[in-house]
C-alpha cells in the first residue's frame, strides 16, 4: 500500500514532509528545555516529537570548579587580584569567584602573604649619563634608593646602570617612499610623517629644543640628530639622520549600500568580501593607485527577504475545488501566478496537477520571495515502497544517489521553508554541495508517474 506523502512544499508534485528543529546549547551545571520544560544535568542529545515537528537538543553542561591553589602566594606590599586589592593587613586565605569561558561560577582559593617593605630592581642602560631619583649617574654600577612615598609600606629600588661611551658622528641619508604616513624611531619615541595636514615633530637632542616642520613631503628633507644608536649595544653615536620623503596619497572611496539578503564587493584578484548582514566596515584594495592601497568606507544595509510558504488543499480528488493560504514571517503584499493579490484564493474545479506559486513582497524594504507549490489530483501518485526505491547516502557531504527499480525522471531538493532550490531531470543523483548545512527535503518522481519524498541531512 503507497504511504501519504507528508511534505506540504514542493515545485512539482510536492508532498509534506516533518521539519526538524535543531537547538545546540552550552549550560552550566543544568538546562530547562522550553519545549519539553525539562531540566537536564548530563551532556547529552535529546530530542521530543510534536506533530509532525522533531526538536532535537544537543546539550554540553559545563561544570563549575572550586579550585585551591597549592603553596603559599607571596604579594609584596599589596597584591591585586581579580578585582580586589589586598594591603599588608589582609594575610590569609582568600576566596574569590570568577567566570570560566560559558559563564559558569568558579571559586578559587590562595594562602596569601604580604610583606612589609617591597624590592625592586630596575636595569637600564644610557649615553653618558642617566637621571633617576632626584640625582645624575656617570658610571655604571649598583644603587640604591629608599623610598617611603608609599602609604602602604615602604620600597627599596636599586639601579642596576650601564653607562655606555660614545663614539665618533656619524651621518646617514634615509630615503623614505610610503603611503599616507611614515612611521619611524626616534630617541626610543614613535613619529609619524603624514601628507594628510601639515604636521610638527617637537624633539629635544643634548638639552636644546628644535622643532622641523613636514609639509607635503614631496622629495622634502629634514636633518634629524640621534643621538642614541639604535643598531649597537656597545657604543653611542651622535648620528645625523636626513630623511628624505616621498609620502604618496591614498584613494579614499565611500559606499553606501541597502540591499536584500547578501553583498558582495571584489576589489582585485585576491580580495573578495561578501556580507549578509548590515555593517559599517573599511576595506583595502592593495597596490590600486600610485602603488598605494585605495581605501573602501562601507556603510551596508542589508535587508533580511521574506519568509514565504503556502498552505491549504495541495492533494484533492480530481473535480474538487483547492483552497490555498499565503503565508509569511514579515508584513508583505501577495501576488499570485494568476495575479490575485489576496492572501487566499480558491481552484475550481482542479481535475489535474497545477503548478502554483505566490511572490510576498515587503513594501517597506523592497525585499520579496516566492514559494512554489504543485497541488495534487489524486491520480496515479503515491509513495514508493522504500524496499524498491531508496535515496543514499544519508547524511551526505555533496553527492545523493537514487536507486530504483524504475527509470528516474526528476528529482527535486526543497529547503525546509517549501522553496525549490534544486532540480536534475532523468539522472539517478544529484550534487547538493553548493547548499549550506541543513535539512532537506529531496522529491523523486519515476517514470511510471509514481512519486516519493526522502528527508536529506547535508553536513559538509
Amino acid at each position: 500500500m503507497m504511504a501519504a506523502l507528508l511534505m506540504p512544499f514542493a515545485m512539482n508534485a510536492q508532498v509534506k514532509s516533518s521539519v526538524h528543529i535543531d537547538t545546540t546549547v552550552d549550560a552550566c551545571v543544568q538546562y530547562t528545555w522550553n519545549v519539553t520544560g525539562q531540566t537536564y544535568t548530563t551532556t547529552g542529545a535529546y530530542t521530543y516529537f510534536s506533530g509532525d515537528t522533531l526538536y532535537i537538543l544537543d546539550l554540553t553542561i559545563h561544570p563549575t570548579y572550586n579550585v585551591i591553589v597549592p603553596g603559599i602566594v607571596h604579594g609584596g606590599c599589596s597584591y591585586t587580584w581579580g578585582d580586589s586589592v589586598y594591603h599588608s593587613n589582609q594575610d590569609g586565605i582568600q576566596t574569590q569567584t570568577f567566570k570560566s569561558v560559558y559563564q559558569c561560577d568558579s571559586t578559587v582559593t590562595i594562602n596569601l602573604v604580604l610583606a612589609d617593605t617591597a624590592y625592586r630592581t630596575y636595569t637600564k642602560s644610557a649615553c653618558a649619563s642617566y637621571a633617576w631619583k632626584g640625582t645624575t649617574f656617570n658610571t655604571t654600577g649598583t644603587f640604591t634608593y629608599n623610598d617611603t612615598t608609599n602609604s602602604e609600606c615602604d620600597s627599596v629600588l636599586t639601579l642596576d646602570l650601564t653607562i655606555i661611551s660614545t663614539g665618533a658622528p656619524r651621518e646617514k641619508d634615509s630615503v623614505i617612499t610610503s603611503c599616507d604616513k611614515y612611521r619611524f624611531k626616534f630617541n626610543n619615541s614613535f613619529r609619524f610623517a603624514s601628507n594628510n595636514n601639515k604636521t610638527y615633530i617637537d624633539i629635544t637632542v643634548d638639552g636644546t629644543e628644535f622643532t622641523t616642520a613636514f609639509d607635503g613631503f614631496d622629495t622634502s628633507t629634514t636633518e634629524i640628530r640621534n643621538i642614541f644608536h639604535p643598531r649597537t649595544l656597545e657604543k653611542c653615536y651622535d648620528s645625523v639622520i636626513n630623511f628624505h620623503f616621498n609620502i604618496k596619497s591614498k584613494q579614499v572611496i565611500n559606499i553606501t549600500e541597502q540591499l536584500c539578503d547578501i553583498y558582495s564587493i571584489t576589489l582585485s584578484d585576491t580580495a573578495t568580501y561578501t556580507y549578509t548582514s548590515s555593517t559599517i566596515d573599511t576595506l583595502y584594495a592593495p597596490k590600486a593607485v600610485n602603488g598605494c592601497d585605495s581605501i573602501y568606507y562601507l556603510n551596508l544595509t542589508i535587508y533580511k527577504s521574506p519568509e514565504v510558504t503556502i498552505s491549504g488543499d495541495l492533494r484533492v480528488t480530481p473535480g474538487s475545488s483547492a483552497t490555498l493560504y499565503a503565508n509569511s514571517n514579515q508584513t508583505v503584499n501577495f501576488k499570485w501566478f494568476n495575479n490575485s493579490t489576496e492572501s487566499s484564493i480558491t481552484l475550481d474545479p482542479v481535475n489535474e496537477n497545477i503548478d502554483v506559486y505566490v511572490t510576498g513582497t515587503n513594501a517597506s524594504t523592497g525585499c520579496s520571495a516566492t514559494a512554489y507549490v504543485t497541488v495534487l489530483a489524486n491520480v496515479g501518485i503515491g509513495d514508493v515502497d522504500t524496499e524498491t526505491l531508496s535515496v543514499y547516502p544519508n547524511p551526505t557531504t555533496a553527492i545523493i544517489n537514487v536507486k530504483s527499480s524504475e527509470d528516474v525522471k526528476n528529482i527535486s531538493v526543497f529547503n525546509i521553508m517549501g522553496q525549490q532550490v534544486m532540480s536534475a531531470n532523468n539522472s539517478t543523483s544529484i550534487d547538493m554541495r553548493s547548499l549550506i548545512n541543513g535539512t532537506y527535503v529531496v522529491r523523486v518522481e519515476l517514470a511510471n508517474g509514481t512519486v516519493t519524498t526522502r528527508t536529506v541531512v547535508l553536513s559538509k
